[in-house]
């Protein structure tokens, strides 16, 4: 029986994706989910036992630990996904023991939110979706070049790559593809509240935002280029 791994990039529609997946094999057959950690071989071992894990899971710890288990993941446009994660992150309730990047957004408009210190939005903003495709997404001395050459292979070798914006036709290519997926289907769960007339960003926090998301935008546009055309 094929074992899965879902590569949970936060804020592109994972928490549906997984609620989806429970749906079809079985609460007991999926992994709770987990955040971006690395991972021990007793976490591994807990892991091993499901079907499906499912989590902030890093690359390297996939490689290391579930050399065997097919990829799936979700990518999702790079400023879209970093403002999403700022609001995302206003929502959250205060509390003392809160990271420095939900602490930072949410006592800071959005503006100078993404002005902050690289070491404050580094974790969660800075190219999030390479680092954690094509290395592990704590490793601050990774080369990022190299980074996104692992990064488009994960995507090449994955079983199915899905993308936020046509998440309900990308779920049908799965199912399509793999019969033991038909029944998938999508609630919309976990999703972040804006402004109403947010709309794109300006034109200095657009150019902001990018500068900060080089290697993910490039890896954005490898996918939409590759896989998908």
């Amino acid at each position: 029986m094929r074992q899965w791994v879902f590569v949970h990039l936060p804020k592109t529609g994972g928490t549906s994706f997984q609620t989806a997946l429970r749906a079809v094999v079985g609460d007991d057959a999926v992994s709770p989910s987990f955040v971006a950690s690395s991972l021990s071989e007793d976490d591994a071992k807990r892991l091993d036992r499901y079907r499906v894990i499912s989590g902030h899971i890093s690359l390297d710890d996939v490689k290391r630990y579930f050399p065997g288990r097919s990829i799936l993941t979700i990518l999702r446009d790079p400023v879209e996904r970093c403002v999403s994660w700022y609001h995302f992150a206003r929502s959250i309730p205060a509390a003392a023991d809160l990271p420095i990047d939900v602490i930072a957004a949410q006592h800071n408009a959005i503006d100078a939110f993404f002005a902050q210190d690289l070491a404050v939005v580094y974790r969660n903003i800075f190219n999030r979706q390479v680092r954690q495709l094509g290395d592990h997404v704590l490793n601050t001395a990774a080369d990022h070049r190299s980074v996104i050459e692992r990064a488009k292979q994960t995507l090449i070798s994955a079983a199915w790559v899905g993308r936020q914006q046509s998440l309900n036709e990308d779920v049908d290519r799965l199912a399509n593809r793999f019969p033991e997926w038909k029944g998938l289907a999508l609630a919309v769960l976990n999703k972040t509240s804006y402004p109403a007339a947010r709309g794109r960003p300006g034109a200095g926090l657009l150019r902001k935002i990018q500068s900060l998301n080089l290697y993910d935008m490039e890896l954005f546009d490898f996918a939409e280029r590759t896989l998908f055309n």
